[in-house]
């Protein structure tokens, strides 16, 4: 269940990225400012489809997932790729390696992710990325694209070729909060939790983002974010929780979110594969005969909350 929720949160720190730059803000360089603008107004009419991968380490494990993504206006997307798990075990110093195939798939409010693991596809049922959200990270209008480009704190222009710009941007994380929260009013159950941490945890840092572009054509190439701010301060909020008695954690709970809010680096990048729309989109076959599995991933949870000794 816990690492189901992080999985959806993950999903939605790495599509803020989206927010650009607005004029009010003195830290923005003009160039900088300008190609950011123009860049990220064309953005929402980009449908191809993205190569995406993220990331994740802790103190005896690494989980790298990659794979193609593409994000619609309808709030719809799909993504085809893989986790590779790699765990040291503290005691013995053995490293296990696995390498799980999976597909994502969120049509409204829901989101489905299927891991092929033992032989078998299992499905689980998670809390969906707001249709609102996905909407106004991917609209084309002028009033959404005001109030997301004044998410950004600082941006300055670090590399630029004959094709390509390069642009460091810093977004406010209190403002990513605030349209987050404008844009997930209606979230209910899970979802509404797992919105409600992630708005504590903006609240609380920036992001930091490095973005190449094509210059001609406005098209992002990569995209590089640093999202380990938000998964550690996702996690000292449920400890914070905790604490405050509105919530009771088992001890393997509790050292899950240990290990993530103070041991965890989360690096996610993206570039572009150049297809247009879903084609590139590959739904592996099996996944009709998948069982609803809440369990799939318990054993890599368990490893998550394997922390040093104090």
């Amino acid at each position: 269940m816990k690492l189901k929720k992080l999985f959806s949160a993950l999903m939605v720190g790495g599509a803020l990225f989206a927010c650009g730059c607005d004029d009010s803000y003195s830290h923005c360089s003009a160039d900088a400012m300008s190609d950011l603008k123009a860049a990220y107004i064309a953005s929402p009419s980009d449908n191809r489809t993205l190569e995406s991968g993220l990331n994740l380490f802790g103190p005896y494990f690494q989980a790298n997932v990659g794979g193609k993504v593409c994000v619609v206006k309808d709030g719809t997307f799909a993504w085809d790729g893989k986790l590779d798990w790699i765990f040291t075990d503290k005691n013995s110093n053995n490293t296990q390696n696995e390498s799980i195939p999976m597909y994502i798939e969120q049509h409204s409010n829901m989101l489905t992710l299927y891991a092929y693991r033992n032989g078998a596809w299992n499905k689980l049922s998670l809390p969906a990325i707001p249709v609102g959200l996905i909407a106004a990270v991917k609209s084309d209008d002028t009033n959404v694209l005001a109030n997301n480009l004044s998410a950004v704190k600082s941006a300055e222009v670090v590399a630029e070729q004959a094709n390509t710009k390069k642009i460091r941007v810093v977004l406010d994380g209190k403002k990513l909060a605030g349209i987050v929260a404008a844009n997930s009013q209606n979230a209910q159950g899970e979802q509404a939790v797992m919105m409600n941490r992630l708005k504590t945890a903006l609240n609380s840092t920036d992001i930091t983002a490095e973005w190449d572009y094509n210059k001609e054509k406005n098209q992002t190439v990569t995209l590089s974010v640093n999202l380990t701010p938000v998964v550690r301060a996702y996690a000292k909020g449920v400890i914070d929780e905790m604490a405050a008695g509105k919530i009771k954690l088992s001890d393997e709970d509790k050292n899950y979110y240990a290990a993530l809010g103070y041991y965890a680096e989360a690096p996610f990048y993206m570039s572009t594969v150049g297809a247009v729309g879903k084609n590139e989109i590959m739904t592996p076959s099996g996944l009709n005969g998948a069982r609803e599995n809440s369990a799939v991933f318990a054993d890599l949870k368990k490893e998550i909350a394997t922390t040093p000794d104090k």
